[in-house]
């Protein structure tokens, strides 16, 4: 059939370009894509799209070659990790897209997008093709070696007519099944003695001379390189509440490194989709450090829901990450580092560091030494 061929040159394409791993957000239009992955590839089932183009971007650092699947509604989500991906790291990731609002379209809030999905993508400079029919996918095996021989973000819009029909649900219907859990947290109603950037100088002191670190934006970016810069250190620069998924994507390509993630509670609150997929895929040599000042930090220190009660360590807990700790105490902190905890709550003072300057790395220059470092 037409739509089995056209899926498998797909496929073809993919695989002979040397992607592995596929994240996927359900659609039923590309059921028939789906239906025919190859046994040897494998699919990611992302909550969301930012967590997709995390994950993939943290392999990507590693070497490896990922690709994504998913509707255009989700590009609408993507704006931001897009444009970051694609202008800061230029980091290289074809996106197929199921084009929905465009050919024989049921849905009317579908078509509003729809509508717009070239212009947005023209408005953010993410390159695209259209696929319409068995001709533009031809050679697709080409135009994906361009697009990681040249580091670049490219969206492949499917419409339903390259399938020519819709086909049935491939796959095994999901039902509950949901484990039991117990979690009992303990509150936290004391006075941290430590800013962020004190926190930071006892993680840099307590790292080994081989292990990576990744953090977010802004202040905590900054003031890692202030403290201890070093070619294993990965800065992020934009993309809010992606270090994390970063990390993870990482860390289950490099089992032989130790991953540390610093994070804060504004990222978590922003993305909790990150505690999930901490939980869900749970690398061994993945600890994600949580420096909580109830504040969003880089913002102007405004209050956080960590300040109205909420505990992302009981959050994480009830998602099945048994490898957590909470203090406030240095010794206790710098123990869960060395002993590799997945998730380290760690309680600070709100307070950004006033003496070190911005960072003078370009992000593409922050990326090649971090690769260079790690080959």
């Amino acid at each position: 059939m037409l739509d089995t061929t056209n899926a498998q040159t797909v496929w073809q394409a993919m695989t002979a370009n040397g992607i592995d791993k596929v994240c996927y957000l359900p659609c039923n239009k590309l059921n028939a894509l789906m239906g025919v992955a190859p046994s040897d590839v494998e699919i990611w089932n992302i909550t969301k799209e930012s967590v997709g183009l995390g994950l993939c971007f943290g392999r990507s650092l590693a070497g490896r070659r990922s690709a994504m699947c998913i509707q255009s509604t989700g590009l609408g989500n993507l704006i931001t990790e897009l444009y970051t991906m694609q202008k800061l790291y230029q980091e290289a990731l074809p996106v197929f897209v199921s084009w929905r609002g465009y050919y024989q379209e049921p849905i009317e809030a579908q078509i509003i997008l729809g509508d717009k999905i070239e212009d947005i993508l023209g408005a953010i400079d993410v390159e695209y093709r259209v696929c319409r029919e068995r001709g533009d996918v031809a050679d697709l095996k080409e135009d994906l070696a361009q697009v990681f021989a040249q580091n670049k973000v490219k969206v492949y819009l499917m419409s339903p007519e390259l399938w020519e029909t819709n086909s049935p649900d491939y796959h095994v219907f999901g039902e509950p099944r949901i484990n039991g859990i117990s979690v009992e947290v303990a509150e936290y109603s004391g006075t941290p003695t430590l800013t962020r950037i004190e926190a930071i100088a006892e993680i840099m002191e307590a790292i080994g001379e081989r292990d990576i670190v990744i953090s977010q934006i802004g202040f905590p970016s900054k003031e890692v390189y202030n403290t201890r810069d070093r070619a294993e250190n990965f800065y992020m620069l934009g993309a809010l509440g992606s270090a994390t998924e970063v990390g993870i994507g990482l860390a289950l390509e490099l089992p032989d490194r130790q991953v540390y993630v610093i994070d804060g509670d504004g990222s978590f609150f922003f993305n909790p989709n990150q505690l999930i997929d901490i939980a869900t895929y749970r690398p061994d040599n993945l600890s994600v450090i949580c420096l909580d000042n109830g504040s969003w930090g880089s913002t102007g220190n405004q209050p956080t829901l960590s300040s109205r009660g909420m505990n992302l360590t009981a959050m994480v807990r009830a998602m099945g990450l048994s490898s957590t700790g909470m203090t406030d105490r240095s010794d206790a902190f710098t123990a869960m580092i060395r002993d590799r905890i997945g998730f380290i709550h760690y309680m600070i003072r709100a307070g950004n560091d006033k003496k070190g300057g911005e960072i003078p790395l370009k992000a593409l220059e922050i990326k090649q030494r971090f690769m260079g470092a790690l080959a």
